[in-house]
């Protein structure tokens, strides 16, 4: 019994230093309704810039999002107050209205390893330091329901 506690720290462990993921962090959206004033900002630090990295938004909803999509603004601050802004189309559901996302529930997160919605692939940040990403809402609907939280990830590229 000892030894298979043993093999499975050894493992979880192994497992935990060949994690690609640089940041990662969500906000929540307040009583599920998205207001358009509500900008969430994620700050991170980048040191490699020789790497490329893949940038995930992750959303989570519930099934009663009216929409297949999601649209937002996304505004990236780099170091020296270089900005870019950027309109993304988040796809959660396929042409036949399945949500792309794993769910329990009600409750479907776009987030799942395998739903993750791709915002750039392989991108190099050009300058070490602090960059920033600021998330609006792009939609018609003000609040926009059915959206829960709102995130940034951020890992490296394979090589």
């Amino acid at each position: 019994m000892k030894s298979f506690a043993w093999i499975t720290t050894c493992a979880l462990l192994l497992s935990g230093c060949a994690d690609n993921v640089v940041f990662q962090a969500d906000t929540p959206i307040p009583d599920g309704a998205w207001s358009s004033a509500l900008k969430p900002s994620f700050a991170f630090d980048i040191t490699d810039t020789l790497s490329g990295h893949n940038v995930f938004i992750d959303v989570r909803h519930t099934g009663d999002y009216a929409y297949s999509n999601l649209y937002l603004f996304l505004d990236l601050e780099g170091p020296g107050g270089r900005s870019k802004r950027d309109t993304v189309e988040c796809l959660l559901a396929d042409p036949m209205g399945r949500w792309l996302g794993k769910g329990a529930g009600f409750i479907f997160a776009s987030r799942t390893r395998d739903a993750k919605v791709l915002y750039r692939m392989g991108n190099r940040f050009p300058k070490p330091g602090r960059y920033t990403i600021t998330i609006e809402q792009a939609m018609r609907d003000e609040p926009l329901p059915g959206i829960i939280d709102v995130g940034v990830s951020i890992e490296r590229g394979e090589p």
